[in-house]
């Protein structure tokens, strides 16, 4: 059961002929917020398509200006369509955002995690050793690194904490050698495969808007840098997709399946 477990399919960025055709049987998908507007949209989604999970919360460029809005995604994370808190973290790449209020709204949602037992999606650029030095006051590791971005060093790192890693069409660029080289590292038991969608589209779509049936050829390439048979690979993988979204099993009433064996 192939599985994007990270896009952003919003009418933001796709029409409405466009969702639905990519929204599909066959791919299990998780449309990943990224403020209040975004979670609502994704909630609505997961209710609409069988196959479709939803992630609710606040990307750090993206945090509410009123802790009212806050409140409300305590809310819809109760939804069942709703498997984590994400995408959350921090980003310095750009400044956006400022970084005293980053980290307040990244410390905020980790407590409601925690209280919820729920797993995190966490995004993190160019600010990783903030990143660990919250989780690791917070003292609260379940979730995923979403879309890494580091080399094999912080991957180890995030592994020692028991976090689950994803890996987007990065891993295909010419220049990311240092993905692969991380990936190689990950072992089978803590990986996930992502689109990003509507972003970072992976050779040899570049060029073209990203979809989650193109996370078909992230699997291709980890499947040939592990040595493992691709069909093997998405079985692994959608083992662990169902271990640390757990709510997921719950939404579809049932313990999914993975192995064709």
């Amino acid at each position: 059961m192939l599985i994007d477990s990270h896009t952003h399919i919003f009418k933001e960025y796709y029409s409405e002929e466009e969702i639905k055709k990519v929204l599909t049987e066959g791919i299990l998908i998780n449309v990943v917020a990224y403020d209040l507007r975004s979670s609502k949209e994704a909630i609505t989604l997961a209710h609409n398509f069988d196959n479709v999970f939803s992630i609710v919360g606040f990307h750090p460029y993206d945090v509410p200006t009123s802790i009212s809005f806050f409140s409300e995604i305590e809310e819809l994370l109760t939804d069942p369509v709703v498997v984590a808190l994400g995408e959350i973290g921090l980003d310095y790449f750009r400044d956006i955002t400022p970084k005293n209020l980053q980290k307040d709204y990244f410390e905020k949602q980790i407590d409601v995690a925690k209280k919820m037992d729920l797993p995190i999606v966490i995004h993190s650029r160019q600010a990783f050793l903030d990143t660990i030095a919250i989780l690791d006051n917070a003292h609260y590791y379940k979730g995923v690194f979403h879309s890494f971005d580091y080399s094999k060093e912080e991957a180890r790192k995030v592994l020692d904490r028991g976090f689950f890693i994803s890996f987007s069409g990065m891993v295909t660029f010419k220049n990311r050698a240092d993905l692969r080289d991380a990936l190689s590292y990950v072992p089978l038991n803590k990986l996930l495969f992502e689109t990003d969608s509507p972003y970072l589209s992976p050779v040899p779509m570049r060029g073209k808007k990203n979809v989650p049936q193109f996370v078909e050829y992230v699997y291709k390439l980890a499947s040939e840098i592990k040595n493992i048979p691709y069909e093997n690979l998405v079985d692994t993988v959608c083992n662990n997709f169902f271990e640390i979204f757990r709510k997921a099993n719950l939404r579809l009433k049932k313990e999914v399946v993975c192995s064709r064996s």
